[in-house]
């Protein structure tokens, strides 16, 4: 537990320092007691429940590429000032701050630095999930949580944030609002409005080919889409 001062002192869950009075403590299925602000007991006590840890964040090691718990990650800051992700294994045979860099240490420089120069150029079509913290190609959905956060989600932490409960409300991707509008991916504002009309028209209730459902689904894509323009 981050601990700022004996009266406040952090939540297990986000981290923050906030007054003692306003924590909570949750039981987890191994034991452990955890504290937790009013904002995320709600998410802790939903995984106690679902026998689930309160943390599952992955990240990767810069040494070996492997994907851990962020909890056992440790950074390792080099002899030319690079600062580096490792796992245990590699952390422990990373060299001192004093001695002179290796050929691993500007192996795992370069490897870094090549990462980034990928994540650059790639950060058009990609995305970073808030759950995985992974770089991903496909849209991310944007959930609200049954503890009212805005999370974005890659599709394999989604369904599993579905399966374990935690997930309150999911809107409608833009990939998915194109295709019930029928519009590309450059449409402008004017053809928007022209699909939406047309679709809205067909979807009303009061039409054979319309429902309640299919009326709210294209005025939810429309807005979707708005958002972007």
């Amino acid at each position: 537990m981050a601990v700022a001062d004996d009266r406040h002192p952090g939540c297990d869950g986000c981290g923050r320092s906030v007054p003692l009075e306003d924590l909570t403590a949750v039981t987890m299925p191994d034991g452990e007691r955890v504290a937790c602000c009013p904002r995320c007991e709600p998410h802790a006590r939903e995984a106690a429940r679902k026998c689930a840890s309160l943390d599952q964040r992955r990240g990767t090691c810069d040494g070996c590429t492997g994907t851990y718990l962020e909890a056992e990650l440790e950074d390792i800051v080099l002899d030319d000032g690079t600062v580096v992700t490792c796992c245990p294994t590699c952390a422990a045979k990373a060299p001192d701050a004093e001695s002179n860099t290796t050929d691993t240490q500007r192996e795992t420089s370069d490897s870094t630095a090549a990462d980034e120069t990928r994540s650059e150029s790639t950060s058009d079509d990609q995305q970073l999930c808030t759950q995985c913290t992974e770089w991903t190609s496909a849209e991310p959905f944007r959930v609200t949580t049954v503890d009212d956060r805005t999370e974005r989600l890659c599709p394999s932490c989604k369904e599993r944030a579905e399966r374990d409960g935690i997930i309150k409300d999911v809107e409608i991707r833009k990939t998915k609002a194109r295709e019930v509008l029928g519009v590309e991916a450059d449409a402008t504002d004017e053809e928007l409005r022209t699909a939406f009309h047309e679709q809205v028209k067909r979807a009303h209730p009061d039409q054979q080919s319309g429902s309640k459902s299919a009326f709210q689904l294209v005025r939810d894509a429309y807005e979707r889409l708005q958002e972007e323009s």
